[in-house]
């Protein structure tokens, strides 16, 4: 068990230290309240099901009967929340000797701030496994996958058909994919891209695409639709896509990527009365998933 003791701060045990640094940076944004619906859960997991509407209607002859349609279950997503934790020990002899309190009273922030870089990259995790076919969700495939069975619809697919880096092109190819998407029974469906989530050493080349007054990269005189009819509402650039070339097109499809928050992050402190040590710790417990996929279209780059 690792514990904070008089080794731990050799230096601060000495007077005339000018300043104390490496635990002050500025943290990166939380992303997954963006990227993820938030909701509460009471419950140790939980499952959602699909339910199909109707296909097309029918031609009705003169005298004949309606012709009947049914609504089916399509398939279920399970998700079992996990409790993350995290804590400090540190001897009641290093708090007593340590000259400079001010980095114990920091030490405990920090700790809040390991549980919430751990929960953006347990968010993450779903966007970074989304093209591994071993990760699979209720329908038994990957999140981005062109293989997504349908009750009445063939297959589908919310993976890029060209594996491409972030351009114009790339963009225009899996906008219209999203676009021209229908649900279980066949039939198109309206869905708008909400966001464009890439890595944030695309920042330049995404803000060229989308914010120039004309087409990016050309010698023609096009206007620049993405920025005209504001097309990609908003723009998620994280660090914690661990492919930089991957990016996705979120969508307005409902009950797609969801975190359930089952327990607030909880700080405790106590004393061991056994080693007079201070005990502090963290825990949180939560869960990401997606329930349909037409909430995300990705292209794992080139």
């Amino acid at each position: 068990m690792a514990t904070i003791n008089l080794g731990s701060f050799p230096r601060l045990l000495e007077p005339g230290i000018a300043s104390i640094f490496g635990q002050n940076y500025k943290d990166h944004p939380a992303y997954t309240p963006r990227i993820f619906e938030q909701r509460n859960s009471k419950k140790n997991a939980e499952t959602s099901v699909q339910v199909t509407g109707f296909g097309l209607a029918r031609k009705k002859d003169s005298g004949a009967e309606i012709s009947m349609d049914g609504s089916k279950q399509g398939y279920s997503n399970r998700v079992v929340h996990v409790v993350w934790a995290l804590g400090y020990r540190i001897t009641e002899e290093a708090r007593d000797d340590n000259l400079y309190n001010e980095v114990i009273n920091r030490l405990t922030p920090r700790l809040a701030r390991s549980m919430r870089v751990t929960k953006e990259i347990v968010g993450h995790n779903i966007l970074n496994s989304a093209f591994d076919p071993s990760v699979t969700y209720g329908d038994g495939v990957s999140l981005c996958a062109n293989n997504h069975p349908t009750i009445g619809g063939g297959l589908q697919s919310n993976l890029a058909a060209v594996a491409a880096d972030i351009s114009d092109a790339s963009m225009r190819a899996l906008y219209y994919q999203a676009r021209l998407t229908r649900d279980d029974r066949n039939i198109p469906i309206d869905l708008q891209i909400t966001n464009l989530i890439a890595h944030i050493t695309k920042q330049f080349d995404i803000e060229e695409i989308l914010k120039s007054d004309l087409l990016v990269n050309t010698n023609f005189n096009n206007i620049n639709v993405w920025k005209r009819d504001n097309i990609v509402k908003g723009v998620i650039l994280t660090p914690y896509l661990t492919n930089e070339n991957a990016w996705f097109f979120q969508t307005d499809a409902p009950d797609s990527l969801v975190q359930y928050n089952r327990k607030p992050l909880t700080l405790r402190t106590y004393a061991d009365d056994a080693t007079l040590d201070m005990v502090v710790t963290a825990h949180e417990r939560y869960s990401h998933t997606c329930n349909d996929w037409r909430g995300i279209f990705g292209n794992p780059g080139s």
